[in-house]
C-alpha cells in the first residue's frame, strides 16, 4: 500500500509528484466543498432564528465571508500537500507582500465595512438609501460592494466603506413604516394665510398615495419664512411610497398650484 501511494505520477527536476499527493488534494477539496455545503445549508435554514439573519443578502453575506476564510485554509493546506511550505513563501515574498497590502488598502477597508454592515444589520435588502446625493434602493448587499438601484432603473455601485465612513440617509429599515417628506410653496405677499394653507392640506387630502390618518400622520402646513418678494409655505406629509415620492410630490405641485389659480391667490412674478 505505502508504495502505491509513493506511486511517481510525474517529476520535474527533483520535484516529485506523487498519488498520495493527488489524494491529498482531492481530500481537502471534497471535505471543503462539504464543509461549506452544510455552512450554507445551517446559514439557509437556521439562520433566521440561530442566527438573526432574516434578510437573505446578509446570510449571502456570512456565507461568501465562510467561503472565502475555508477556500483560503484549503489553499494553504494544498500548497503544504504538494510540498511548498507557506511559511518558506511568506518570508520569501515578504516585500511583495507589503506591496500588495499597501495597494490594497481600500479593498480590505470595503471588506472590512462588509462584515460590519452584515453583523450590525444597518443596512437591509429593500431599504432606500442616500447616498452621494443619489437615492437608491439596496438589491444586494455583498463582502466588499453593494447593488442600489436608482430611480432612472440603473444600477449603482457603493464600495462598502462608504455607509461606515460617510453620513448616509437610511429612508427606512422596514418597508411598512411610513417616511415623511416636504414641499416648498412661495405665495405673494397679501394671500390670506388661512386660504392657502386649506387649499394645500386640501390637495394633500385627495392624493391617495399620501397618509391622512392616523392623526400623527396627517398632513402639516406651516409658513416656513418671509422673503422680499414672496411668502414661502411647507408641507410636510407621509406615504409608504418612498422610492417614487419624487411622482407623488410632482403631482401635490401641479395640484396645488392649480388651486392657487383657480381660487386668485396672487403668486410671485419671480
Amino acid at each position: 500500500m505505502h508504495s502505491i501511494l509513493e506511486y511517481q505520477l510525474f517529476s520535474i527536476g527533483e520535484y516529485t509528484f506523487t498519488l498520495a499527493m493527488l489524494l491529498g488534494l482531492l481530500l481537502v477539496w471534497l471535505l471543503a466543498t462539504l464543509f461549506l455545503r452544510a455552512i450554507r445549508r445551517v446559514i439557509n435554514r437556521g439562520g433566521h432564528k440561530l442566527l438573526n439573519l432574516s434578510d437573505k443578502g446578509r446570510r449571502m453575506s456570512l456565507y461568501l465571508l465562510a467561503k472565502y476564510f475555508v477556500w483560503t485554509v484549503a489553499a494553504a493546506l494544498m500548497l503544504e500537500i504538494i510540498g511548498f511550505h507557506v511559511s518558506v513563501l511568506l518570508a520569501g515574498s515578504a516585500a511583495l507582500l507589503v506591496g500588495l497590502g499597501l495597494g490594497m488598502q481600500e479593498i480590505f477597508r470595503d471588506i472590512t465595512s462588509g462584515i460590519f454592515l452584515l453583523f450590525e444589520g444597518t443596512i437591509e435588502i429593500g431599504d432606500i438609501l442616500e447616498v452621494d446625493g443619489r437615492v437608491g434602493r439596496v438589491e444586494e448587499i455583498n463582502l466588499r460592494t453593494s447593488k442600489l438601484q436608482t430611480r432612472d432603473g440603473h444600477t449603482m455601485i457603493v464600495p462598502n466603506h462608504k455607509f461606515i465612513t460617510q453620513n448616509v440617509l437610511n429612508w427606512t429599515h422596514q418597508e411598512s413604516q411610513p417616511s415623511a417628506f416636504r414641499i416648498q410653496v412661495r405665495v405673494a405677499h397679501g394671500a390670506d394665510e388661512r386660504q392657502v394653507t386649506a387649499i394645500l392640506l386640501a390637495a394633500a387630502s385627495v392624493q391617495p398615495d399620501v397618509m391622512n390618518a392616523p392623526p400623527e400622520f396627517i398632513p402639516q402646513v406651516r409658513l416656513s419664512d418671509f422673503q422680499e418678494k414672496h411668502v414661502l409655505y411647507e408641507i410636510k406629509f407621509w406615504t409608504l411610497k418612498k422610492f417614487e415620492v419624487e411622482h407623488l410630490q410632482s403631482d401635490l405641485r401641479y395640484a396645488i398650484q392649480q388651486q392657487l389659480r383657480e381660487q386668485g391667490i396672487p403668486l410671485p412674478t419671480s
